[in-house]
C-alpha cells in the first residue's frame, strides 16, 4: 500500500481546535477529546504509532535516490529507531565517503543524533562525519591524521576528533589512544581541548583514567568541565563503562582542597552516571558506594 506523504499524514491528523470548548482547550488537565476518542497527553512511557520498520517500499525509495537524501533519509529513521534503518547507514557509509557535503539540515541531524541516549544513534552520527569529511576507515588515515597533528597548525580540533571518531568505528583504537593523549598535557588549551574531544569520542576504557586525571588536575576550569561532561554524559562511553569512573569521583568528593566548581561538577557527574540523588554530601555519597561494593 502506497504511504500517504509525511505533509499530507500531518494535515490529516490534526484537530480543528475552532470547534473545541474553550474550557477544554484552557485546561491542561484534560485528554483532548475529537472524534469521540481522548486523544494522548504527553506525559507517560512511549506509545507506538507504527511498526517502525523500514518497509520494503521504503527502501525502493532509498535506493533510487542519491546519495545526500539517503543519509537524510536513513539518519532520520535511525534517530526515531525505524529498525534497520542503522544497519543500512552502516552498510552504506563506505559508498558515501566523498559524495556527501554538509548542510545546514544534515548538521542539525547529526548533532541531534550525537547527543541522542542511544549509543547507536550516536554511532550513525560519526559515520556519517566520517563520509561527510572524506575519511576513509583504514590505517592509513589514522596514521595521515596523526602526522597532520604533529605538523602544527590550527587543524587540531579537527584531525584529532577524527582520530577519535576512527578509533571509536574500530580503526587501530590503541594506536588512536596514545595519539590523543600525547596532547592531553600540552601547553595549548586549545589543543588539551582537542584531545579531551577525540578521547569522548573514542570511548573506550582507556581513556577514563586519562579524563579523570585532566577532570581533577588542569589549570582550565573549562578544561576540567569539559573532561566530566565526557565522563559523565558527552562522548561514546558507554554507561557500564562510566560506572567505573564512579570510585575516582568518590575519591574526589571527600577532598577539602577540591576547587568549588570542579567539587559541583563531581557531584553533577555522579548524579547523571549513577542516577542517585544524594546531593552535594561526600559522606552520604561514600555511605553509598560502601553499601554497593558490599552487595557484590
Amino acid at each position: 500500500m502506497r504511504r500517504r506523504s509525511t505533509a499530507l499524514c500531518d494535515h490529516a491528523a490534526m484537530p480543528n481546535l475552532r470547534f473545541l470548548p474553550l474550557a477544554l482547550l484552557a485546561s491542561s488537565a484534560f485528554a483532548l477529546v475529537w472524534g469521540g476518542h481522548v486523544l494522548l497527553q504527553l506525559h507517560g512511557p512511549p506509545v507506538a504509532a507504527s511498526s517502525a520498520t523500514l518497509s520494503e517500499h521504503e527502501m525502493e525509495q532509498i535506493n533510487a535516490m542519491a546519495p545526500q537524501d539517503q543519509v537524510t533519509r536513513l539518519l532520520e529513521r535511525t534517530i526515531n529507531h525505524h529498525k534497520g534503518a542503522a544497519d543500512e547507514i552502516a552498510k552504506r557509509t563506505d559508498g558515501w565517503t566523498g559524495k556527501i557535503h554538509s548542510t545546514a539540515d544534515l548538521q542539525t541531524m547529526t548533532n541531534t543524533a550525537y547527543f541522542s541516549d542511544d549509543l547507536r544513534v550516536r554511532a550513525a552520527a560519526l559515520e556519517i562525519w566520517l563520509a561527510e569529511y572524506n575519511l576513509r576507515k583504514n590505517s592509513a588515515t589514522v596514521d595521515e591524521l596523526i602526522r597532520d597533528a604533529a605538523a602544527g597548525g590550527d587543524r587540531k580540533y579537527f584531525l584529532l576528533s577524527n582520530l577519535g571518531i576512527l578509533g571509536n568505528r574500530g580503526v587501530e583504537p590503541e594506536k588512536v589512544f596514545d595519539a590523543l593523549a600525547l596532547y592531553v598535557h600540552d601547553p595549548d588549551p586549545a589543543t588539551r581541548a582537542a584531545a579531551i574531544n577525540g578521547l569522548g569520542l573514542l570511548g573506550t576504557e582507556s581513556t577514563i583514567a586519562v579524563l579523570l586525571d585532566v577532570f581533577r588536575n588542569d589549570t582550565s576550569l573549562d578544561l576540567r568541565e569539559r573532561a566530566a561532561c565526557n565522563l559523565a554524559d558527552s562522548g561514546m562511553l558507554s554507561r557500564e563503562l562510566r560506572q567505573k569512573a564512579v570510585p575516582e569521583l568518590i575519591r574526589f568528593s571527600q577532598d577539602p582542597a577540591l576547587e568549588g566548581s570542579t567539587r559541583k561538577w563531581v557531584f553533577q557527574a555522579l548524579r547523571e552516571i549513577t542516577l542517585q540523588n544524594l546531593g552535594n554530601d561526600p559522606v552520604r555519597w561514600l555511605s553509598w558506594y560502601g553499601a554497593q561494593t558490599n552487595r557484590r
